[in-house]
């Protein structure tokens, strides 16, 4: 069995419900969130990611769940910039253990150097230009759990349930704001 330590001596438990899954790959994702067992309730509340089967999930210390919500994840493609350029860009959800580092309310997105790649613009030279600042394109929160990656809000909710991000976590509005309401920083994330 194959334990994800908290700290030291404690250890998570998610309790999830494991339907049986005929390919092999599914009983393996399947059997790893079912693994993590526990000695003893944890202290804080969590997130748990499920990049396979797009879902959020905050859990109590108890390990009951508060809220379930459908969301988008990494769609896992790699980009490659112009040979010029000479940079890739991997779009995966980061998976293993983090901690909600920041929550921020309107926030402005930063456009990365990819995004315009994308969009076969150009990248603008300074840092400032006001080309790379948009709002309203993460919605009307960001729930940070890396530098650069986290839960925000959509402009196509018809795309949850879908592995289409660039890695960040997409969820709808409702969704968002019973998170950013009710997440503390400090919180783990788990992703998987």
């Amino acid at each position: 069995m194959k334990v994800f330590p908290i700290t030291g001596r404690f250890f998570l438990a998610l309790i999830l419900l494991a339907t049986p899954a005929a390919a092999d790959e599914d009983s393996r994702h399947r059997t790893l969130l079912a693994q993590l067992a526990t000695r003893q309730n944890v202290s804080t509340p969590y997130i748990v990611i499920d990049t396979r089967d797009n879902r959020v999930k905050l859990r109590d210390g108890g390990h009951r769940l508060l809220r379930d919500a459908v969301c988008a994840t990494g769609a896992a493609r790699r980009f490659e910039g112009p040979k010029a350029y000479k940079h890739n860009w991997n779009f995966s959800t980061p998976k293993g253990r983090f901690h909600v580092l920041r929550k921020v309310a309107d926030p402005i997105w930063t456009r990365p150097e990819w995004d315009f790649l994308e969009a076969g613009e150009d990248i603008p030279v300074f840092a400032e230009d006001p080309r790379r600042f948009q709002r309203g394109i993460l919605g009307s929160y960001a729930i940070y759990f890396l530098k650069d990656i986290m839960i925000h809000g959509t402009l196509y909710e018809i795309n949850l349930g879908k592995s289409i991000t660039h890695g960040c976590i997409r969820v709808d509005e409702q969704d968002l704001s019973y998170l950013y309401e009710n997440v503390e920083t400090g919180w783990p994330v788990y992703v998987f």
